[in-house]
């Protein structure tokens, strides 16, 4: 582990001076701020080309906090989560590819710290562009509508994020196995495994897989067990370090 915190230190700069800083934040922030503004136009905009094309008045019923909150949640999980696992792929073995590895290895920092320092580097970034990204949907959600059930969406955030850094360490590992476009199509069917998987009542009471739909109901107030989903996260996020380092350690640069 020696060298491993000037290490750390290189991977946090390195995602505030390259493209990751403003991939990641910017989705965030874009879907924070549009999010409680679709949902508070659709009911009219809905209503207005149904009539328009048809002469039919539809009248759907008012918007809420809820429906801002929802959409919110549903960018993450799908259009956020897909660019973090593209963004991810290639935190290895790109280094690999182009020497960079084999270039801080002969410093005195071990594989081990290496593997660490990339998972803990992508797993902080996560973690302030979700705090950031919450805070304004918060904030812009109260402008708009009223009495918003702020804590519904702390709580479903919670378990988003739960899902996202055990997704970190899967794609570390996947990057030490596979050539980044390789990792990028692994991560993806992992992902959507995951989504199949939270189908099967079992799995989503029991493991991970049932994350994205304890999500939904905490959002809309229903009494969800979520104790083995999370501590199954925590359990794989830590087996897909272990064998990322594992892995690594036992491969040629």
């Amino acid at each position: 582990m020696t060298g491993f915190g000037a290490f750390l230190g290189k991977e946090v700069r390195e995602i505030f001076r390259t493209w990751r800083i403003w991939v990641l934040p910017g989705m965030m922030l874009f879907f924070a701020l549009t999010s409680p503004v679709i949902a508070l136009i659709t009911p009219s905009l809905v209503a207005s080309v149904f009539k328009s094309e048809s002469g039919i008045a539809v009248q759907l019923p008012d918007p809420t906090a809820l429906d801002a909150y929802g959409q919110f949640l549903k960018n993450l999980d799908q259009l956020f989560l897909l660019t973090l696992i593209i963004a991810t792929a290639g935190v290895v073995s790109g280094e690999r590819r182009s020497g960079t590895a084999v270039l801080v290895l002969t410093k005195p920092l071990s594989r081990r710290g290496f593997i660490l320092a990339k998972i803990l580097s992508q797993q902080g970034l996560v973690l302030m562009v979700a705090v950031l990204g919450t805070a304004v949907c918060l904030g812009l959600t109260e402008v708009l509508f009223d009495d918003p059930p702020a804590g519904r969406l702390l709580q479903a955030i919670g378990l988003w994020l739960a899902l996202v850094l055990l997704m970190v360490p899967l794609m570390v590992f996947l990057s030490t196995l596979l050539p980044t476009q390789g990792a990028a199509g692994a991560g993806v069917g992992m992902y959507f495994l995951f989504l199949l998987l939270g189908l099967w009542p079992p799995a989503a009471r029991f493991t991970f897989a049932g994350l994205s739909a304890a999500e939904q109901k905490v959002l809309t107030g229903v009494d969800v067990g979520v104790t083995w989903p999370i501590v199954t996260a925590i359990l794989a996020a830590v087996l897909f370090s272990g064998l990322a380092i594992w892995r690594f350690e036992r491969s040629e640069l």
